[in-house]
């Protein structure tokens, strides 16, 4: 296995995973990705998903929110986000403070990853709620 860090199967250890590397490392892997008005990674797909080193590095943490339809109450949102996360395991789905639906999955980087594991988890997470957002079928998301 190479070490060169540009290989896709190269192990990345949590010192080298920062906001600037996995910026580069979306980039290089044709996403469409910016860095949005407070410097956080946000690739489009469809919807924004942003993405965050934690814990310097030793996690990744990807994160999607949408807006909840204002003419469902709060049981509708939380019975929602009960479904999603009884019938779909890889993501986590909350109602935030503001009553809004979000989404998160994180991925451990401790002792090591490969750039190809992180480009398909990142992957993963956006078909998962995608697969989420297909089982709203009574629009508690606006």
């Amino acid at each position: 296995m190479s070490m060169d860090n540009s290989s896709p199967d190269a192990i990345v250890l949590p010192a080298q995973v920062s906001r600037d590397w996995l910026f580069q490392l979306y980039s290089n892997a044709y996403f469409d990705v910016e860095l949005d008005s407070d410097g956080d990674i946000c690739i489009r797909d469809g919807f924004r998903i942003w993405v965050f080193p934690i814990r310097e590095g030793e996690q990744v943490r990807f994160m999607s929110q949408f807006r909840a339809n204002p003419m469902h109450e709060l049981i509708d949102r939380l019975q929602y986000a009960n479904r999603i996360n009884d019938e779909l395991h890889f993501i986590r789905c909350y109602v935030d403070r503001d009553g809004d639906i979000g989404f998160d999955s994180y991925l451990i980087v401790s002792g090591g990853v490969t750039r190809r594991n992180i480009v398909f988890a990142t992957r993963a997470f956006i078909d998962h709620v995608r697969a989420a957002l297909a089982k709203d079928d009574t629009d508690v998301i606006a």
